[in-house]
């Protein structure tokens, strides 16, 4: 799932793409990025576009949201609560490979192409 809202987009008192990554960690979201535009536009039409002197500038900003669809579909009514300027795209994607290292896991070290057996 990928969704867009403005730099300026606000839910209470916080910036309002730091209140859905909170909320999706809190609703045991799999995992989301967010990323800022340097330069684009919407419908509106205007050019947003990221200026290091500009005082007032909205950049869009895009959520990039993994987990299963039945998962996102629970969470879309908070994103429409919680923004009236949103653009939600839902996409079925191939996962070609999902791998993680624990936090709390050191992994042994290696040498160059020797395996690490169980």
């Amino acid at each position: 799932m990928r969704i867009y809202i403005g730099e300026s987009d606000r839910w209470k008192d916080k910036p309002l793409h730091l209140a859905l990554v909170e909320a999706m960690r809190a609703n045991d979201i799999a995992g989301v990025t967010v990323y800022r535009g340097i330069l684009g536009y919407g419908a509106h039409r205007r050019i947003h576009k990221d200026k290091v002197l500009q005082l007032s500038h909205d950049c869009s900003i895009m959520l990039s949201v993994i987990d299963t669809e039945e998962k996102l579909q629970l969470f879309l009514p908070l994103v429409s609560r919680w923004s009236r300027r949103v653009l939600v795209v839902l996409s079925n994607v191939d996962i070609i490979k999902y791998a993680y290292r624990a936090l709390d896991v050191d992994l042994p070290e290696t040498k160059a192409g020797s395996e690490i057996k169980p």
